[in-house]
């Protein structure tokens, strides 16, 4: 399985408080470290960009599990 590091992750986000966006970096950060790319080759890639737009009532939990799903996307289509 293929390590994830993150060296910055940049949120910019509207409708939150200051305290959910560090709730959601955080489990952003805790469900690219339960989950693992397919694949087991290093790879290298300069920037990724994810949109997630939420629904009303969209708890923390549920925009960072549309983050990781996203993020993890885009990794193993590249790989």
């Amino acid at each position: 399985m293929a390590d994830i590091t993150i060296d910055r992750l940049t949120l910019r986000l509207s409708g939150l408080s200051e305290s959910d966006g560090q709730r959601l970096a955080a489990r952003i950060a805790e469900g690219l470290a339960a989950a693992a790319p397919a694949g087991g080759r290093p790879r290298h890639m300069d920037a990724l960009r994810v949109n997630v737009a939420a629904a009303p009532g969209d708890g923390v939990e549920r925009i960072a599990a549309q983050v990781v799903a996203d993020i993890l996307r885009q990794i193993e289509r590249t790989i």
